[in-house]
C-alpha cells in the first residue's frame, strides 16, 4: 500500500496527498471528497478501500487517521450544485475543495480513478487506488464516514426513505419512499427516477413541516449536528442542534431559544429539562428567529442572531 508513495519519496517529494470521493451514484445528498497527507513512516494496519470495511471499523480508522495524519482536507458539493454542473464536474470540484481545505500546497496528488488533472500540481491517477495506495485509502475512509454521518442526519430529517441504511442509493426501501412521499429537498433533481417524483405545492400537505425540514437541512450543511426535530415536549421548539461546543434550539417563524452550552454537559433530555426549568442558564438564553421563504426557484433561509 506504500508503493506509489515510496516512488515519490524516492524523488525527494515530501507532501504526498491521497484523494478520493464518495457519493457519485446516490439519488440524494452530496458528493464528498477527502485529501489526506500521511507521515512518511506511517504504520496504520487495516487501512484499505472504505467499501471493504464495516461501519464500526471505518469509524475507528477515521479517528486514527484524523489523529495521525499531517493534514486532512474535506470538500463537499451539495445536491443543488450537482444539479447545476453535473455529477462529474461536482466530483472534481469536491476534490479541488478538499485540496484547498488542506491549507498547504502538496507536492504530489495521488487520485483514485481516471481523473483528469485537478490543478497544476503533479498528479497521478490510479485505477482502484483505494486498494493500492494507503493515502488514497485513508482519504476514502474520511470521505465515506463524513458523508455517512450527513446521511444519518438527513434520515432524522426525512424519515421513511431509509437514508441511514442506504446512504441515498436507490434501494427498494428508498424507491418506495420516493414513490409514496415524493422526492425531498436533498434529492438530486437531475437524476432519474427522482426527477419523475418532484412534488408541486399542491402535493405538500404540511408546509410548516417542510419549512422545519429545510431549516434543519441547512443547519446540517453548516456543520450542525441535529439531536432532535419536531420536538413535542416543548411546542415552541422544533429543532435541537449542536455546533462545536454550543447547543441550539429553533422554532420556525417564531421565537427561537439559543442555548450557549459551552463547558456544560447539557444535551437531549437534560437540555429539555434545563429549558423547562430555566435552571442556571437564564443569562445564556437569547431570542432569535429562523424563517423559510418559498419561491419559484429555491427556498431562502434567513437567520437572526445565529
Amino acid at each position: 500500500m506504500l508503493e506509489f508513495e515510496q516512488k515519490y519519496y524516492d524523488k525527494g517529494k515530501k507532501l504526498i496527498v491521497g484523494i478520493d470521493e464518495v457519493g457519485r451514484g446516490p439519488l440524494c445528498g452530496p458528493v464528498v471528497a477527502a485529501s489526506v497527507i500521511l507521515p512518511q513512516s506511517i504504520d496504520m494496519p487495516g487501512v484499505t478501500d472504505s467499501k471493504k470495511l464495516t461501519p464500526k471499523k471505518r469509524d475507528i480508522l477515521y479517528k486514527e487517521i484524523k489523529k495521525k495524519a499531517l493534514h486532512v482536507g474535506v470538500g463537499i458539493v451539495h445536491e443543488d450544485k450537482i444539479d447545476e454542473i453535473n455529477i462529474l464536474e461536482a466530483t472534481m470540484q469536491a476534490m479541488r475543495d478538499s485540496i484547498k481545505d488542506l491549507k498547504i500546497s502538496p507536492d504530489v496528488l495521488l487520485v483514485d480513478g481516471n481523473i483528469k488533472p485537478l490543478t497544476d500540481i503533479e498528479q497521478e491517477s490510479i485505477i482502484k487506488g483505494d486498494s493500492k495506495s494507503i493515502s488514497i485509502a485513508a482519504a476514502s475512509i474520511i470521505a465515506k464516514v463524513t458523508r455517512d454521518r450527513m446521511m444519518a442526519q438527513y434520515d432524522l430529517i426525512y424519515p421513511g426513505y431509509g437514508l441511514a441504511r442506504n446512504m441515498g442509493y436507490g434501494t427498494k426501501e428508498h424507491m418506495t419512499g420516493i414513490k409514496e412521499k415524493f422526492s425531498t429537498p436533498i434529492h438530486r433533481k437531475s437524476f432519474k427516477p427522482t426527477s419523475d417524483f418532484l412534488p408541486t405545492f399542491n402535493d405538500i400537505k404540511d408546509l410548516n413541516k417542510l419549512s422545519i425540514q429545510i431549516a434543519a437541512t441547512d443547519l446540517v450543511k453548516k456543520g450542525h449536528k441535529i439531536h432532535s426535530i419536531f420536538n413535542n415536549e416543548i411546542e415552541t421548539i422544533d429543532i435541537f442542534s449542536s455546533y462545536k461546543d454550543m447547543y441550539y434550539s429553533f422554532a420556525i417563524d417564531d421565537k427561537t431559544i439559543e442555548i450557549d452550552a459551552k463547558g456544560m454537559e447539557i444535551e437531549g433530555e437534560k437540555l429539555i429539562k434545563a429549558i423547562k426549568g430555566k435552571k442556571d442558564i437564564t443569562s445564556s438564553i437569547n431570542m432569535s428567529v429562523i424563517s423559510v421563504q418559498f419561491s419559484k426557484d429555491k427556498p431562502v433561509i434567513n437567520y437572526k442572531n445565529l
